[in-house]
């Protein structure tokens, strides 16, 4: 790991900006990996985006300094605030001709509604094969750039033998690019150990003069790498942040958190799904459970616990940061999740203990409820028992859930390791924890 020293590479232009939701990931770095291997030049956030980078300038230079913006269409995408934000521009850029700034990938099966619709995408969704849809991406996108989809391949005479279906491989655009994504080491052996960073709530604030959170995440950054480079030790397998993301749970703040994380994790590498939030006290939104409860009390009904409206920001945070599968499960009434990585052979319990939690001063503690507690022993008994590691993450203490005994035992008993925001002082801005076959953990504290 090294912290970026080159010149932005957004001060130069270059051919495409890939916009795309943080949840397809894995889809936008293939497609610029694809055109800067045919000779493009691409940007795209996980690969120039760090910390130390203002995030609204880094979209808005992206946009402007590209000669087109390709937007991955997922359903993810379509809910992604910054998504639109950077599909708009693009359009407004060119009006009489929005297809000529604006090149859509369709990778999900799903309705296109308004301007969007009116844009003929590229659509790899029944492309099973990777070289068909390498061919056909890079096919599409020269026919976009060029304006005119005359074909490379000279078409053979028809009347004796009719042309056989395929793609035709597009002749070479230029010369490979050497330069690709900026991958980690090699995948390690499953018996190695797993290093797992925990991150204190950040707490962000709607107080402008806050520390802007690029550089936050530069400081904890840079002192991982202090950390770990003398001591030889990988960078973080996963990022775990047990809550408190926020002070009050507020849309301007989630909005300044998730510019955070995501920064963070890509200067490490980490893909999306390496990346582990449970909701904590601060990230209640009280204004909206006491507008739950109002329009309750207009209805003449009880409140129904865990009041889901007080967790709306975080919902939307949650969509723009992990994609829709996890938030769906958030919203068929089970606000937990299990996070299994296979390669790692760990488990994640990602326990809420913000249940009963609302804006009144006497729900202010933290519990999980009964159907919680037995729902991640089911989980976690059915699950893989061949060596695999089993961090429960939660917000709160576990010995103050305020939960019978019995319960409590019965939520933490499969674990191998409790990671709670209490577990990481006032003054600590986290901790680096070392799971090994057969040893205690070690835990390197960051200042």
């Amino acid at each position: 790991m090294a912290w970026r020293d080159e010149a932005d590479r957004s001060d130069v232009g270059v051919d495409f900006f890939i916009s795309y939701s943080p949840a397809d990931e894995q889809w936008a770095t293939w497609v610029a990996w694809e055109l800067e291997r045919a000779g493009y030049s691409t940007m795209l956030q996980a690969w120039d985006f760090v910390p130390g980078t203002n995030f609204i300038d880094f979209m808005d230079r992206g946009v402007s300094r590209s000669a087109a913006v390709i937007a991955i269409l997922s359903r993810n995408y379509i809910r992604s605030t910054y998504g639109r934000l950077e599909w708009q521009a693009a359009m407004r850029s060119s009006p009489a001709d929005p297809g000529s700034r604006l090149i859509t990938v369709r990778i999900e099966d799903f309705p296109l509604e308004g301007l969007l619709a009116t844009i003929t995408f590229v659509d790899l969704v029944p492309v099973a094969d990777a070289e068909t849809a390498r061919s056909l991406l890079i096919d599409r996108i020269r026919h976009a750039m060029v304006g005119r989809a005359k074909p490379i391949a000279e078409p053979g005479y028809p009347h004796p033998a009719p042309a056989q279906a395929g793609f035709v491989p597009p002749a070479p655009l230029g010369s490979p690019r050497t330069s690709g994504p900026r991958s980690r080491a090699p995948r390690r052996a499953l018996d190695q150990p797993v290093h797992l960073l925990q991150i204190a709530g950040p707490r962000f604030d709607r107080d402008p003069t806050a520390v802007p959170p690029q550089i936050h995440a530069k400081r904890i950054f840079t002192e991982i790498e202090t950390r770990l480079a003398p001591a030889h030790v990988p960078g973080p397998d996963m990022l775990l942040i047990a809550g408190d993301l926020t002070r009050h749970g507020s849309l301007r703040e989630f909005d300044v958190a998730l510019e955070f994380v995501v920064g963070l994790r890509t200067a490490l590498g980490l893909a999306a799904d390496r990346v582990v939030v449970v909701p904590g006290a601060g990230d209640v939104n009280a204004a909206a459970c006491r507008a739950y409860f109002a329009d309750c009390e207009a209805d003449e009904v009880e409140p129904e616990p865990p009041y889901w409206p007080k967790w709306r920001h975080y919902l939307s945070f949650l969509r723009e940061l992990t994609g829709e599968a996890q938030l769906t499960r958030f919203r068929q009434g089970r606000p937990w999740d299990l996070v299994r990585v296979p390669e790692l052979r760990l488990v994640v319990a990602a326990i809420n203990t913000t249940m009963s939690q609302s804006h009144r001063e006497q729900d202010f503690y933290g519990s999980t409820g009964t159907e919680q507690a037995y729902w991640f022993a089911k989980a976690l008994a059915d699950g893989p028992d061949d060596g695999w590691y089993k961090v429960g993450l939660l917000h709160h203490d576990p010995a103050e859930l305020r939960e019978e005994p019995r319960i409590r035992e019965v939520l933490l008993h499969p674990l191998d390791l409790v990671v709670s925001d209490r577990d990481t002082a006032a003054e600590s801005i986290g901790r680096l924890l070392t799971l090994a076959p057969g040893a205690e953990v070690q835990i390197r504290k960051l200042e």
